[in-house]
């Protein structure tokens, strides 16, 4: 349950704080005082969206700190699972900075949104006249049905096999159709291979080629070429080596009188057996150099095949078509094997279809088992509600593919008139009808769901007289095994509460802000009699305000 709600900085609230009891609260206040922002401050610690448009004052921060005891519900394994302190009384806070970013805490650890969400769902279910229109939904109906026959346990394993058949129907899909499309490009993707494989390709052969090429193509140029190197160098009268020979002969006459000369005619040495290798090695290399047309006629049929290849598959060098071979080999080899993985991947479907299947049947049993007493609760509770000759039906059909809760189409019926044919809620049922019903669904589940905090939302909009005392006393009997929190204009309701709380407005120096309070019991007099008579309170109104607090 709820313990205790503090507010800071909140569109029109500036601080408050609220202390709930066990039982049945109401919270009343004229219209616009401040009643939905205060849901909304709520709905902010369940994880709903929230930007700094909700800061009241731009300066600091907004903060909603909700605290909880939760000693009755079983949570220390989800704590634990979370790595979160599991204590009785759990503190959540949301905290909105003013650049509009936000941060979730629970018992001071920062946690993410969906977490926060998660917790929620354990512990307050709202329910707001937009959520009446939720009762009209086949998936909403189906999750009451459910909740009401205590089906979470075998929903959870249908839910895990669920998703295990439905990604692997995806997969066995995708694997089929790429088996296809492999298939008709099959005879291609070979004729590729094949042109690439018996290329025989080797990374780098292009531009040894290429260099050979030049060399054959230019042998004349670089024969000559060589050849005047070793000539000039070696092998003329007056060539390199002969006149730095008579260089070195001259320093060699002067050594004895200069020390430097050695040095130099050491560095002359070197330099005379350096030009000496380079002019054989030139010599050798003019020799080997031979205009071959046969070569190279070779090389340019070589050439020409590579060039066709890079040019077919739009790549710049050989070591790109290796890796296109590669990749064409890849393709080959998974079309090989592609159809042993879709016979594996359909015997794993088959597994997990019929498993689904038992489950489904399993559920649908349940419901069914379920149906005939949810029909008879609810309209005993329909009746009790003022409507006289409701009928509710549940219809359950049954479907031929797997949904995410089972193979069942669930469908509530409802015909507010004597010999009216049941139809569908959202299109029989007027507003207070349909609330009714929500009311009643609210009630049914109450027995079977543990959930520690359900707030109702002006959700006797409509209704007044007898009905609005019988919701009263739906909601005071929910409170025996839940705290209810109901948002109310009606007095009959706002009188079944055993805790009171007023919203307000109020000037300040500065503006107008929204505030809320406990009332006594003199306080509850006035405020009741105010709901019945408007805003000159009447001593007939206190009478009667006093009556039905009684």
């Amino acid at each position: 349950m709820i313990e205790k709600i503090d507010i800071s900085n909140y569109a029109l609230i500036d601080q408050t704080e609220v202390i709930l009891e066990k039982g049945f609260s109401v919270i009343t206040g004229e219209t616009g005082a401040g009643k939905s922002i205060l849901l909304g401050a709520i709905g902010l610690t369940l994880g709903q969206r929230a930007d700094a448009s909700v800061i009241r004052d731009k300066s600091r921060k907004c903060v909603v700190e909700i605290e909880y005891n939760v000693s009755r519900y079983c949570l220390q394994e989800w704590f634990e699972e979370h790595d979160l302190d599991y204590t009785e009384c759990v503190a959540v806070r949301r905290e909105i900075t003013t650049e509009g970013k936000s941060r979730c805490f629970i018992n001071d650890t920062p946690v993410n949104n969906k977490l926060l969400k998660e917790f929620g769902n354990f512990m307050i279910d709202i329910h707001s006249q937009h959520q009446s229109l939720l009762v009209g939904k086949p998936e909403y109906q189906t999750e009451i049905l459910d909740a009401f026959c205590g089906n979470a346990a075998l929903l959870s394993r249908y839910n895990a096999l669920y998703q295990k058949y439905r990604r692997w129907s995806v997969e066995l899909q995708e694997l089929k159709s790429r088996a296809a499309d492999i298939e008709k490009e099959g005879d291609y993707l070979r004729f590729q291979f094949n042109q690439l494989d018996k290329a025989h390709l080797k990374n780098g052969e292009k531009e040894e080629l290429e260099q050979e090429l030049s060399l054959l193509t230019n042998a004349e140029s670089i024969k000559s070429a060589l050849a005047n190197v070793t000539w000039n160098l070696r092998d003329t009268e007056h060539s390199v080596t002969e006149i730095l020979k008579g260089v070195r002969n001259v320093l060699a006459g002067v050594e004895h009188s200069m020390h430097e000369a050695e040095e130099y005619r050491q560095r002359l040495d070197s330099v005379l057996i350096e030009l000496n290798d380079l002019a054989d090695e030139a010599e050798r290399k003019a020799e080997g150099v031979e205009y071959n047309a046969g070569r190279i006629e070779e090389i340019n049929g070589r050439l020409n095949v590579i060039y066709d290849l890079l040019f077919k598959y739009k790549v710049e060098s050989v070591a790109e078509l290796t890796v296109e071979r590669e990749q064409l080999r890849t393709k080959l080899d998974r079309m090989e094997g592609g159809n042993e993985e879709i016979e594996r991947m359909e015997k794993q479907l088959k597994e997990v279809t019929g498993q689904l299947k038992g489950l489904a049947a399993e559920i649908h049993r349940v419901r069914a088992g379920a149906v005939g007493k949810l029909c008879e609760e609810m309209k005993h509770l329909l009746m009790e509600l003022g409507i006289r000759h409701a009928e509710f039906v549940v219809d359950l059909l049954p479907l031929e593919h797997f949904t995410p809760c089972g193979c069942d189409d669930v469908r509530f019926l409802f015909a507010a008139n004597k010999n009216q044919q049941p139809g569908e809620i959202a299109k029989v049922a007027s507003g207070g009808e349909i609330s009714r019903v929500m009311l009643a669904l609210k009630y049914v589940l109450s027995g079977t769901k543990q959930l520690p905090v359900i707030v109702f939302d002006e959700i006797d909009t409509g209704l007044s007289g007898e009905v609005a005392h019988k919701m009263a006393e739906i909601m005071r009997e929910m409170a025996g095994r839940m705290q209810v929190i109901s948002i109310s204009h009606l007095p009959q309701i706002a009188a079944a509460g055993n805790c009171h709380f007023k919203v307000y407005k109020e000037d300040n120096s500065e503006a107008t802000v929204s505030r809320i309070r406990k009332l006594e019991s003199g306080e509850r007099v006035r405020e009741i009699a105010g709901m019945i008579s408007g805003k000159e309170i009447t001593p007939a109104a206190l009478e009667a305000a006093e009556s039905l607090l009684a």
